[in-house]
């Protein structure tokens, strides 16, 4: 076992409260000052944090340790000192990334590639001819272009050089959610049972004459029901089968008054999030689709990260570069963005909850566990759990736990008995 020499702040070796140093790479941050402690996530390079402590461990292949703020350690040779100030952080405030404005908060360039490419790895494997051909379906993401031999390439991220014109450019949905004000009025929106991309029929009265017809999406709020119709404002009545109504639904048993948390309705393909009892926001999702059925459970987010690559060798094999604001809760199970679709309110993915891309990343902000200034991953502990995650279905309502949320919640049984 290492010896563990603690230097005291108020030391003169020690740093100060206000001292901050640069990340020169990428680096885990620990619980403890040491390489097999607990993983409380990774912090960026180039993000600027606080050092509040250090600690030095003989025999160690670190001569020194940080302590940053908020919380963990990181060995001290993969930073530099700088005089710039802290990253800043960033807002976990519901009101403000509602109001943000932005309609495309995914800056980056992605594109869906035709089957049957060939990518190439360098200049020299295209003259000679010697690609490799992408297995399944492939969305890459461009870190530049080029041109060769007049055919102008995208450069992706894991360095792959491929032919613009096999690839087609994503636009990602601009669709989002909404903040929950009242919880006597919960959002509505409008999908046609017939076809979800279509107009749906409104009528003057239920079951009366038709009087024209409302957007697909449309928010509204259901005001009144009358057999199979809903009035959804003053004069508009629509087929109920042709609204998807998020509801009020009480927490997993031992959920605290102000603790965060998401229930998934399956049937509906709602989510809304809640703090306590008190529901915040909702929106629509896309589940599993048919052969790929989202399980019901209640979890915990285990890890939350900026953004991530997704891959499949299975029946169905695809690999989606850079996923933006991924959130895992049971194994490869996750909440996450979706750039390639805007289906959101019908079953669409391999079992993952697919969030519009306003909606994931106003979620992951929210969620817990906080992701720290310049910090690109957190993951979930008994110390600092993540938000619970509740997927339930008509057929379940109340699935079981699992994860380390089962051991939280039976913890929390024995303490308050």
């Amino acid at each position: 076992m290492h010896a563990l020499i603690l230097v005291a702040i108020a030391n003169a070796a020690s740093p100060s409260a206000t001292d901050v140093v640069e990340l020169d790479k990428s680096t885990i941050v620990f619980a403890r000052p040491r390489t097999d402690a607990t993983k409380l996530g990774v912090i960026k390079k180039k993000a600027r944090a606080v050092v509040v402590g250090s600690a030095e461990l003989e025999d160690s292949d670190c001569p020194r340790w940080l302590e940053l703020a908020p919380r963990g350690w990181i060995c001290e040779t993969a930073t530099s000192p700088t005089t710039e100030p802290p990253t800043s952080p960033a807002t976990t405030s519901l009101a403000a990334l509602q109001d943000d404005g932005e309609l495309a908060p995914i800056r980056a360039t992605y594109g869906m590639v035709r089957r049957g490419t060939t990518a190439f790895s360098s200049r020299e494997d295209i003259a000679s001819g010697t690609g490799h051909p992408l297995d399944g379906s492939n969305t890459v993401r461009a870190r530049g272009s080029t041109t060769i031999d007049g055919t102008r390439y995208w450069i992706t991220t894991n360095g792959e050089l491929i032919d613009a014109k096999r690839i087609y450019q994503i636009t990602p949905s601009s669709f989002k959610g909404t903040a929950i004000t009242n919880s006597a009025q919960m959002p509505a929106w409008i999908r046609g049972k017939r076809d979800p991309y279509k107009p749906v029929t409104t009528f003057a009265a239920p079951g009366g004459k038709k009087s024209g017809t409302i957007a697909a999406r449309t928010q509204v709020t259901v005001v009144e029901a009358s057999g199979n119709f809903v009035r959804v404002d003053e004069t508009t009545w629509v087929a109920s089968t042709d609204v998807r109504t998020a509801a009020i639904v009480e927490p997993p048993a031992g959920t605290r008054g102000d603790e965060k948390w998401f229930d998934i309705d399956l049937e509906a393909q709602i989510l809304v999030a809640y703090e306590g009892t008190r529901p915040v926001y909702a929106t629509l999702v896309s589940t599993g689709k048919y052969g790929h059925f989202t399980p019901t459970l209640i979890s915990r987010l285990a890890s939350k990260h900026e953004a991530t690559p997704m891959t499949s060798n299975k029946e169905d094999v695809y690999s989606v570069a850079d996923v933006p604001w991924t959130m895992f809760y049971d194994g490869n199970y996750a909440l996450h963005t979706s750039y390639w679709h805007d289906g959101f309110g019908g079953p669409r993915s391999h079992g993952c909850i697919n969030l519009a891309p306003r909606d994931a990343r106003l979620l992951f902000a929210w969620s817990s566990p906080d992701v720290p200034p310049g910090w690109s991953s957190v993951y979930g502990s008994e110390e600092q759990p993540g938000s619970l995650v509740r997927v339930r279905s008509a057929k379940l309502p109340a699935p079981k736990l699992r994860g380390y949320a089962k051991a939280m919640q039976e913890s929390r049984v024995v303490a308050e008995r």
